[in-house]
């Protein structure tokens, strides 16, 4: 079953070029869903509430308009092909009638105690699943094993950064990424046209993150490193 919502582009989430960055995107697609689940009486705090938590394991999005202030989006989002204990869902925003960006993301249910993973079947709600698709692919859990990483840089994960789970929240990575890239760095106009990110251990309040980077193929790709040495997400990224 698809949700439908509406946002207007928030003024803050400009870049110094003007246009929306990656992480807007994501948060607009991430609050349809949290609205969804708000409003089948499902939310992300009542889950929290039961000892239990969604977790993002890893997310493709493409974005195929400049987005700009004061724009008007509808936004739809659904849950399609959960099994296991895999909730798949996936994102459309719209600017009118034309596709803005879509993403596809894969998610799952953890024992805010016991970190144990929650079974699709575990799970009552009244969300059922839409049979519509996206046209960009699942993302896949990211390997890099033979790049050559540089290391690019630290960086804290502060208590602004967190949700409330005490980690940083996923829709902080888009940015923080870009922020690192070549383009960012030297102020360059640019724009993130697709991200892939693969979340693979939690960074925690505090955390001093060593982010790397390497490109292949016109792709950049980024790698981040807790302290402890734990690989904490991987990502690759399309700018133009």
């Amino acid at each position: 079953m698809k949700h439908i919502c509406y946002f207007d582009v928030n003024s803050h989430d400009e870049d110094m070029f003007g246009a929306v960055r990656a992480g807007a995107v994501l948060r607009m697609m991430q609050e349809s869903a949290n609205i969804q689940l708000y409003e089948t009486g499902f939310s992300y705090d009542d889950m929290y509430r039961r000892g239990a938590a969604f977790l993002l394991s890893r997310i493709n999005v493409s974005i195929y308009a400049d987005l700009h202030p004061h724009d008007k989006l509808r936004a739809e989002t659904w849950l399609s092909d959960c099994h296991g204990v895999v909730f798949n869902r996936f994102y459309k925003l719209y600017r009118g009638d034309d596709l803005a960006a879509e993403g596809a993301s894969a998610w799952g249910l953890v024992g805010v105690e016991d970190r144990k993973i929650r079974r699709v079947s575990e799970i009552d709600t009244d969300i059922h699943s839409d049979t519509d698709t996206v046209g960009i692919d699942m993302p896949k859990r990211l390997s890099h094993k033979d790049l050559e990483f540089t290391l690019c840089g630290e960086r804290t994960v502060y208590y602004s950064d967190c949700d409330i789970n005490g980690h940083m929240n996923n829709t902080v990575y888009p940015d923080m990424l870009f922020s690192f890239s070549p383009e960012a760095r030297a102020k360059q106009k640019s724009r993130v046209v697709s991200f892939n990110i693969s979340f693979i251990s939690e960074a925690v309040c505090g955390e001093e993150l060593k982010v790397y980077t390497a490109e292949k193929d016109g792709i950049r790709c980024f790698r981040t490193v807790r302290g402890d040495g734990q690989i904490n997400a991987e990502a690759e990224f399309i700018i133009e």
